[in-house]
Protein backbone atom coordinates (compact mmCIF):
# COMPACT_ATOMS: atom_id res chain seq x y z
CA UNK A 1 0.00 0.00 0.00
CA UNK A 2 1.15 3.89 -1.02
CA UNK A 3 0.41 6.95 1.22
CA UNK A 4 1.28 9.88 -0.80
CA UNK A 5 1.84 13.66 0.57
CA UNK A 6 -0.38 14.97 -1.69
CA UNK A 7 -3.63 12.11 -0.31
CA UNK A 8 -3.04 13.41 3.25
CA UNK A 9 -3.13 16.91 2.83
CA UNK A 10 -5.84 16.36 0.63
CA UNK A 11 -7.92 14.71 3.58
CA UNK A 12 -7.15 16.89 5.88
CA UNK A 13 -8.05 19.70 3.76
CA UNK A 14 -11.16 18.56 2.88
CA UNK A 15 -11.52 17.63 6.78
CA UNK A 16 -10.50 21.20 7.41
CA UNK A 17 -13.25 22.23 5.02
CA UNK A 18 -16.28 19.81 6.72
CA UNK A 19 -15.32 21.95 10.17
CA UNK A 20 -15.48 24.99 8.70
CA UNK A 21 -18.38 24.62 7.18
CA UNK A 22 -20.14 23.42 10.25
CA UNK A 23 -18.96 26.54 12.25
CA UNK A 24 -20.73 28.59 9.21
CA UNK A 25 -24.02 26.73 9.85
CA UNK A 26 -24.00 26.95 13.64
CA UNK A 27 -22.71 31.08 13.01
CA UNK A 28 -25.63 31.30 10.79
CA UNK A 29 -28.17 29.39 13.25
CA UNK A 30 -26.80 32.10 15.90
CA UNK A 31 -27.25 35.03 13.52
CA UNK A 32 -31.01 33.64 12.44
CA UNK A 33 -32.30 32.14 15.74
CA UNK A 34 -33.25 29.15 13.27
CA UNK A 35 -32.13 25.78 13.10
CA UNK A 36 -34.04 24.40 9.83
CA UNK A 37 -32.01 26.51 7.61
CA UNK A 38 -32.17 24.49 4.56
CA UNK A 39 -34.59 21.55 3.71
CA UNK A 40 -31.99 19.40 3.38
CA UNK A 41 -31.20 20.11 6.86
CA UNK A 42 -33.92 17.93 7.81
CA UNK A 43 -36.62 17.13 5.09
CA UNK A 44 -39.12 15.66 7.69
CA UNK A 45 -39.04 18.81 9.82
CA UNK A 46 -39.14 20.91 6.16
CA UNK A 47 -42.06 19.26 5.46
CA UNK A 48 -43.73 19.64 8.44
CA UNK A 49 -42.84 23.26 8.41
CA UNK A 50 -44.45 23.72 4.88
CA UNK A 51 -47.46 21.55 6.16
CA UNK A 52 -47.84 24.31 9.12
CA UNK A 53 -46.72 27.48 7.07
CA UNK A 54 -49.96 26.44 4.85
CA UNK A 55 -52.47 26.22 7.54
CA UNK A 56 -51.58 29.02 9.14
CA UNK A 57 -51.89 31.45 5.95
CA UNK A 58 -55.26 29.71 5.35
CA UNK A 59 -56.22 30.32 9.18
CA UNK A 60 -55.00 33.96 8.81
CA UNK A 61 -56.96 34.43 5.56
CA UNK A 62 -60.00 33.13 7.29
CA UNK A 63 -59.01 35.48 10.08
CA UNK A 64 -58.92 38.91 7.85
CA UNK A 65 -62.52 37.56 6.15
CA UNK A 66 -63.89 37.39 10.18
CA UNK A 67 -63.11 40.97 10.90
CA UNK A 68 -63.87 42.81 7.40
CA UNK A 69 -67.42 40.68 7.97
CA UNK A 70 -67.77 41.91 11.75
CA UNK A 71 -66.66 45.33 10.71
CA UNK A 72 -69.69 45.30 8.09
CA UNK A 73 -72.16 43.17 10.31
CA UNK A 74 -71.34 45.98 13.33
CA UNK A 75 -72.01 48.85 10.55
CA UNK A 76 -75.83 46.43 9.49
CA UNK A 77 -76.63 46.38 13.14
CA UNK A 78 -75.79 50.03 14.19
CA UNK A 79 -77.95 51.10 11.16
CA UNK A 80 -80.60 48.83 12.22
CA UNK A 81 -80.44 50.06 15.55
CA UNK A 82 -81.19 53.99 14.41
CA UNK A 83 -84.06 52.88 12.13
CA UNK A 84 -85.97 51.16 15.60
CA UNK A 85 -85.06 54.02 17.42
CA UNK A 86 -86.92 56.11 14.21
CA UNK A 87 -89.48 54.05 14.27
CA UNK A 88 -90.42 54.41 18.23
CA UNK A 89 -90.46 58.29 17.86
CA UNK A 90 -92.31 58.01 14.95
CA UNK A 91 -95.43 55.72 16.53
CA UNK A 92 -95.07 57.71 19.98
CA UNK A 93 -95.64 61.04 17.17
CA UNK A 94 -98.16 59.02 15.96
CA UNK A 95 -100.03 57.85 19.22
CA UNK A 96 -100.20 61.74 20.21
CA UNK A 97 -102.22 62.54 17.23
CA UNK A 98 -104.04 59.54 16.83
CA UNK A 99 -105.82 60.45 20.91
CA UNK A 100 -109.03 62.46 18.98
CA UNK A 101 -107.79 66.02 20.81
CA UNK A 102 -104.59 66.83 18.53
CA UNK A 103 -104.64 70.41 17.32
CA UNK A 104 -104.04 71.50 13.82
CA UNK A 105 -100.63 72.66 14.71
CA UNK A 106 -99.77 69.43 16.73
CA UNK A 107 -100.45 67.51 13.19
CA UNK A 108 -98.77 70.29 11.17
CA UNK A 109 -95.84 69.42 13.67
CA UNK A 110 -96.21 65.65 13.57
CA UNK A 111 -96.24 65.91 9.57
CA UNK A 112 -93.02 67.79 9.63
CA UNK A 113 -91.46 64.77 12.17
CA UNK A 114 -92.83 62.16 9.87
CA UNK A 115 -90.85 63.94 6.44
CA UNK A 116 -87.34 64.24 8.38
CA UNK A 117 -88.03 61.02 8.89
CA UNK A 118 -88.87 59.19 6.04
CA UNK A 119 -85.66 60.98 4.80
CA UNK A 120 -83.54 59.62 8.00
CA UNK A 121 -84.63 56.15 6.55
CA UNK A 122 -83.81 56.72 3.31
CA UNK A 123 -80.09 57.40 4.36
CA UNK A 124 -79.89 54.38 6.74
CA UNK A 125 -81.38 51.64 3.57
CA UNK A 126 -78.73 53.16 2.03
CA UNK A 127 -75.90 52.44 4.57
CA UNK A 128 -72.25 52.13 3.15
CA UNK A 129 -69.52 49.77 4.61
CA UNK A 130 -65.90 50.64 4.65
CA UNK A 131 -65.62 49.26 1.20
CA UNK A 132 -68.12 51.72 -0.45
CA UNK A 133 -70.73 48.68 -0.76
CA UNK A 134 -74.39 49.36 -0.01
CA UNK A 135 -74.98 46.94 2.71
CA UNK A 136 -78.59 46.18 2.33
CA UNK A 137 -78.98 45.89 -1.32
CA UNK A 138 -78.70 42.11 -1.57
CA UNK A 139 -76.02 41.55 -4.77
CA UNK A 140 -76.43 44.59 -6.10
CA UNK A 141 -74.37 46.05 -3.50
CA UNK A 142 -72.60 48.45 -5.85
CA UNK A 143 -75.80 50.76 -6.22
CA UNK A 144 -78.17 52.31 -3.56
CA UNK A 145 -80.47 49.84 -2.41
CA UNK A 146 -83.31 52.69 -2.48
CA UNK A 147 -84.46 55.35 -4.37
CA UNK A 148 -86.67 57.79 -4.29
CA UNK A 149 -88.92 58.38 -7.85
CA UNK A 150 -90.38 62.08 -9.00
CA UNK A 151 -93.45 60.94 -7.47
CA UNK A 152 -92.26 60.59 -4.32
CA UNK A 153 -92.25 56.75 -3.95
CA UNK A 154 -89.43 55.11 -2.69
CA UNK A 155 -88.47 52.34 -4.70
CA UNK A 156 -85.84 48.79 -3.63
CA UNK A 157 -83.44 48.55 -6.30
CA UNK A 158 -81.48 45.38 -4.99
CA UNK A 159 -82.35 41.69 -4.78
CA UNK A 160 -82.85 39.40 -2.13
CA UNK A 161 -79.65 38.03 -2.10
CA UNK A 162 -77.25 37.31 0.78
CA UNK A 163 -73.36 37.92 1.04
CA UNK A 164 -71.32 35.55 2.09
CA UNK A 165 -67.86 35.00 3.90
CA UNK A 166 -65.64 31.85 4.26
CA UNK A 167 -64.76 32.19 7.72
CA UNK A 168 -63.31 28.47 8.34
CA UNK A 169 -62.82 25.86 5.86
CA UNK A 170 -66.38 24.82 4.68
CA UNK A 171 -67.82 27.37 6.77
CA UNK A 172 -69.54 30.65 5.27
CA UNK A 173 -71.32 33.16 6.82
CA UNK A 174 -73.94 35.94 5.66
CA UNK A 175 -72.67 39.51 5.76
CA UNK A 176 -75.09 40.90 4.82
CA UNK A 177 -78.64 41.11 4.85
CA UNK A 178 -81.20 41.99 1.80
CA UNK A 179 -83.30 45.65 2.34
CA UNK A 180 -86.07 43.68 0.84
CA UNK A 181 -87.20 41.70 3.92
CA UNK A 182 -86.38 44.91 6.14
CA UNK A 183 -87.85 47.37 4.37
CA UNK A 184 -90.41 46.41 1.65
CA UNK A 185 -91.97 43.34 2.30
CA UNK A 186 -93.35 44.16 5.68
CA UNK A 187 -96.58 41.97 7.10
CA UNK A 188 -99.28 44.83 6.88
CA UNK A 189 -101.60 45.53 9.69
CA UNK A 190 -102.11 42.46 12.76
CA UNK A 191 -100.10 39.51 11.71
CA UNK A 192 -100.33 40.77 7.59
CA UNK A 193 -104.08 40.84 8.14
CA UNK A 194 -105.16 44.57 6.82
CA UNK A 195 -108.14 46.38 7.20
CA UNK A 196 -109.14 49.28 5.71
CA UNK A 197 -112.50 51.16 5.45
CA UNK A 198 -114.50 52.48 2.77
CA UNK A 199 -114.45 56.07 1.21
CA UNK A 200 -117.98 56.70 1.57
CA UNK A 201 -118.75 55.43 5.34
CA UNK A 202 -120.38 57.83 7.14
CA UNK A 203 -120.59 56.13 10.44
CA UNK A 204 -118.63 56.71 13.63
CA UNK A 205 -116.54 53.35 13.55
CA UNK A 206 -112.89 52.26 13.00
CA UNK A 207 -111.63 48.89 12.30
CA UNK A 208 -108.77 46.79 13.15
CA UNK A 209 -107.57 43.49 13.17
CA UNK A 210 -107.71 42.01 16.53
CA UNK A 211 -105.68 39.06 15.68
CA UNK A 212 -105.84 35.68 14.36
CA UNK A 213 -107.28 33.01 15.42
CA UNK A 214 -106.75 30.02 12.73
CA UNK A 215 -103.43 30.47 11.26
CA UNK A 216 -104.17 27.57 8.85
CA UNK A 217 -107.45 29.70 7.46
CA UNK A 218 -105.59 33.18 7.05
CA UNK A 219 -102.58 31.30 5.42
CA UNK A 220 -105.38 29.69 2.34
CA UNK A 221 -106.91 32.66 2.39
CA UNK A 222 -103.79 34.51 1.38
CA UNK A 223 -102.43 32.43 -0.59
CA UNK A 224 -105.32 32.13 -2.64
CA UNK A 225 -105.71 36.05 -3.04
CA UNK A 226 -109.23 35.99 -0.70
CA UNK A 227 -110.10 39.51 0.78
CA UNK A 228 -113.18 39.96 2.47
CA UNK A 229 -115.80 42.57 3.14
CA UNK A 230 -117.97 43.44 6.19
CA UNK A 231 -121.21 45.61 5.62
CA UNK A 232 -123.64 47.10 7.95
CA UNK A 233 -127.58 47.65 7.23
CA UNK A 234 -129.76 48.90 9.52
CA UNK A 235 -129.25 50.65 13.12
CA UNK A 236 -129.81 50.72 16.86
CA UNK A 237 -130.88 47.48 17.99
CA UNK A 238 -131.29 46.26 14.35
CA UNK A 239 -127.69 46.62 13.22
CA UNK A 240 -126.74 43.95 11.34
CA UNK A 241 -123.34 42.63 9.38
CA UNK A 242 -122.34 40.51 6.45
CA UNK A 243 -119.04 39.08 5.61
CA UNK A 244 -118.62 38.29 2.19
CA UNK A 245 -115.51 36.84 0.69
CA UNK A 246 -113.72 37.66 -3.04
CA UNK A 247 -110.96 38.29 -5.07
CA UNK A 248 -109.28 41.69 -5.48
CA UNK A 249 -110.65 44.63 -3.27
CA UNK A 250 -113.97 44.60 -1.88
CA UNK A 251 -115.91 48.01 -3.35
CA UNK A 252 -113.42 48.48 -6.82
CA UNK A 253 -114.71 47.62 -10.20
CA UNK A 254 -112.16 44.29 -10.10
CA UNK A 255 -113.62 42.85 -7.27
CA UNK A 256 -115.25 39.56 -7.65
CA UNK A 257 -117.19 37.40 -5.21
CA UNK A 258 -116.59 34.30 -5.10
CA UNK A 259 -118.14 32.06 -1.89
CA UNK A 260 -120.86 35.04 -1.18
CA UNK A 261 -121.65 35.46 2.38
CA UNK A 262 -118.93 34.06 4.93
CA UNK A 263 -120.67 34.79 8.30
CA UNK A 264 -123.52 37.29 9.36
CA UNK A 265 -125.62 38.12 12.29
CA UNK A 266 -126.79 41.01 14.50
CA UNK A 267 -123.90 43.56 15.48
CA UNK A 268 -124.13 44.97 18.96
CA UNK A 269 -121.68 47.99 19.00
CA UNK A 270 -117.98 47.53 20.52
CA UNK A 271 -118.53 44.00 19.30
CA UNK A 272 -115.71 41.60 17.95
CA UNK A 273 -116.66 40.32 14.53
CA UNK A 274 -115.11 37.19 13.66
CA UNK A 275 -114.99 34.93 10.46
CA UNK A 276 -112.57 32.61 8.88
CA UNK A 277 -109.80 32.73 11.39
CA UNK A 278 -109.57 36.45 11.57
CA UNK A 279 -110.89 38.57 14.57
CA UNK A 280 -112.05 41.92 13.85
CA UNK A 281 -112.66 44.69 16.41
CA UNK A 282 -115.32 47.43 15.82
CA UNK A 283 -113.73 51.07 17.65
CA UNK A 284 -117.62 53.13 17.52
CA UNK A 285 -121.23 52.32 15.90
CA UNK A 286 -120.72 51.92 12.81
CA UNK A 287 -123.77 53.63 10.09
CA UNK A 288 -125.88 51.57 7.86
CA UNK A 289 -123.67 51.14 4.63
CA UNK A 290 -120.62 51.58 5.82
CA UNK A 291 -117.92 48.75 5.11
CA UNK A 292 -114.53 47.47 5.32
CA UNK A 293 -112.11 45.64 3.46
CA UNK A 294 -110.29 43.03 5.32
CA UNK A 295 -107.01 41.46 3.44
CA UNK A 296 -105.18 38.55 4.65
CA UNK A 297 -101.64 38.32 3.81
CA UNK A 298 -101.48 41.94 2.96
CA UNK A 299 -97.88 43.93 2.53
CA UNK A 300 -96.31 47.16 3.22
CA UNK A 301 -92.98 48.71 2.64
CA UNK A 302 -91.76 51.11 5.27
CA UNK A 303 -91.21 54.17 3.82
CA UNK A 304 -95.30 53.62 2.16
CA UNK A 305 -96.13 53.29 5.85
CA UNK A 306 -94.60 56.98 6.71
CA UNK A 307 -95.85 57.69 3.78
CA UNK A 308 -99.20 56.80 4.43
CA UNK A 309 -99.07 58.34 8.15
CA UNK A 310 -97.87 61.72 6.40
CA UNK A 311 -101.17 61.46 4.57
CA UNK A 312 -103.38 60.34 7.13
CA UNK A 313 -102.12 63.58 8.75
CA UNK A 314 -103.19 65.81 6.30
CA UNK A 315 -106.90 63.93 5.75
CA UNK A 316 -109.70 66.67 6.74
CA UNK A 317 -111.31 66.29 10.15
CA UNK A 318 -114.22 68.88 10.13
CA UNK A 319 -117.21 66.54 10.37
CA UNK A 320 -117.23 63.26 12.60
CA UNK A 321 -117.52 60.63 9.49
CA UNK A 322 -113.88 62.92 8.40
CA UNK A 323 -112.47 62.32 11.71
CA UNK A 324 -113.09 58.72 11.48
CA UNK A 325 -111.67 58.18 8.32
CA UNK A 326 -108.52 60.20 9.76
CA UNK A 327 -109.08 57.87 12.65
CA UNK A 328 -108.52 54.69 10.75
CA UNK A 329 -105.91 55.89 8.35
CA UNK A 330 -103.66 56.49 11.63
CA UNK A 331 -104.51 53.37 13.33
CA UNK A 332 -103.60 51.87 10.37
CA UNK A 333 -100.49 53.27 10.09
CA UNK A 334 -100.25 52.55 14.14
CA UNK A 335 -100.53 48.79 13.08
CA UNK A 336 -98.02 48.97 10.23
CA UNK A 337 -95.50 50.31 12.26
CA UNK A 338 -95.37 47.61 14.69
CA UNK A 339 -94.95 45.49 11.96
CA UNK A 340 -91.95 47.05 10.41
CA UNK A 341 -90.77 47.29 14.41
CA UNK A 342 -90.83 43.25 13.95
CA UNK A 343 -88.84 43.44 11.11
CA UNK A 344 -86.17 45.42 11.70
CA UNK A 345 -85.79 43.50 14.70
CA UNK A 346 -85.76 40.56 13.16
CA UNK A 347 -83.23 41.71 10.78
CA UNK A 348 -80.99 42.65 13.91
CA UNK A 349 -81.08 39.48 15.64
CA UNK A 350 -80.15 37.50 11.94
CA UNK A 351 -77.03 39.76 12.12
CA UNK A 352 -76.31 39.33 15.56
CA UNK A 353 -76.44 35.79 15.23
CA UNK A 354 -74.01 35.62 12.71
CA UNK A 355 -71.70 38.33 14.65
CA UNK A 356 -71.93 36.03 17.23
CA UNK A 357 -71.10 32.68 15.12
CA UNK A 358 -68.11 34.63 13.54
CA UNK A 359 -66.60 35.81 17.13
CA UNK A 360 -66.84 31.84 18.19
CA UNK A 361 -65.03 30.64 15.20
CA UNK A 362 -62.81 33.22 15.77
CA UNK A 363 -61.59 32.25 18.99
CA UNK A 364 -61.08 28.44 17.53
CA UNK A 365 -58.81 30.40 14.89
CA UNK A 366 -56.71 32.11 17.14
CA UNK A 367 -56.39 28.75 19.20
CA UNK A 368 -55.46 27.17 16.22
CA UNK A 369 -52.83 29.45 14.64
CA UNK A 370 -51.24 30.03 18.03
CA UNK A 371 -50.40 25.87 18.00
CA UNK A 372 -49.46 25.53 14.88
CA UNK A 373 -46.97 28.63 15.04
CA UNK A 374 -46.01 26.97 18.26
CA UNK A 375 -45.07 23.83 16.84
CA UNK A 376 -43.76 25.53 13.66
CA UNK A 377 -41.22 27.53 16.31
CA UNK A 378 -40.01 24.35 17.80
CA UNK A 379 -39.44 22.94 14.68
CA UNK A 380 -37.31 25.68 13.37
CA UNK A 381 -36.05 27.54 16.32
CA UNK A 382 -32.76 27.42 17.97
CA UNK A 383 -31.67 26.57 21.16
CA UNK A 384 -28.95 29.08 21.24
CA UNK A 385 -27.47 27.94 24.50
CA UNK A 386 -27.19 24.70 22.67
CA UNK A 387 -25.82 26.09 19.93
CA UNK A 388 -23.52 28.73 21.58
CA UNK A 389 -22.20 25.54 22.87
CA UNK A 390 -21.60 23.73 19.89
CA UNK A 391 -20.11 26.75 18.04
CA UNK A 392 -17.58 27.37 20.64
CA UNK A 393 -16.67 23.89 20.39
CA UNK A 394 -16.09 23.48 16.95
CA UNK A 395 -14.48 27.00 16.62
CA UNK A 396 -11.77 25.48 18.82
CA UNK A 397 -11.37 22.04 17.39
CA UNK A 398 -11.61 24.17 13.79
CA UNK A 399 -8.68 26.55 15.08
CA UNK A 400 -6.69 23.24 16.51
CA UNK A 401 -6.74 21.10 12.63
CA UNK A 402 -6.41 24.85 10.95
CA UNK A 403 -2.82 24.73 13.28
CA UNK A 404 -2.05 20.88 13.14
CA UNK A 405 -2.80 21.17 9.32
CA UNK A 406 -0.20 24.57 9.27
CA UNK A 407 2.48 22.77 10.78
CA UNK A 408 2.34 19.68 8.88
CA UNK A 409 1.73 20.89 5.60
CA UNK A 410 6.07 21.93 5.40
CA UNK A 411 7.37 18.44 6.48
CA UNK A 412 8.44 15.32 4.22
CA UNK A 413 7.56 12.73 6.47
CA UNK A 414 4.83 11.16 4.23
CA UNK A 415 7.35 11.05 1.13
CA UNK A 416 5.54 8.25 -1.38
CA UNK A 417 6.51 4.78 0.50
CA UNK A 418 6.84 1.93 -2.60
CA UNK A 419 6.48 -1.59 -0.81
Amino acid sequence: MRISTNEFLLGSLNDLLAQQQNVNRLNREIATGQTLLSPTDDPSAASQVIGLANQIGQLNYDTANGQAATQTLQNGVSSLQQVTNLLVQLRQTALSVANGTATQGDRQSAIAIAQSTLQQLVQLANTQGANGAYLFAGSKSNAPAVSTLPTGQVVFNGDAATNEVQIAPSLDVASTISGQSIFMNIPAGTGGVAVSADSANTGGAYALAGGVTSLAQVTAASLAGTQYDISFTGSGSSLTYTVTSGTGTPGSAGYSASSGIVSSGSYTPGADVAFAGIDIKINGTPAAGDSFAVKPGATSSLFQTVQDMISALQMPTGTGAQTTQAQQALQNVLANLGGAQTSVLSAQATLGTSLAQIQSVQAQTSAQSTNASTQMSNLQSANLPQVLANYSESLTALQAAQLAFAKVQGLTLFADIHP
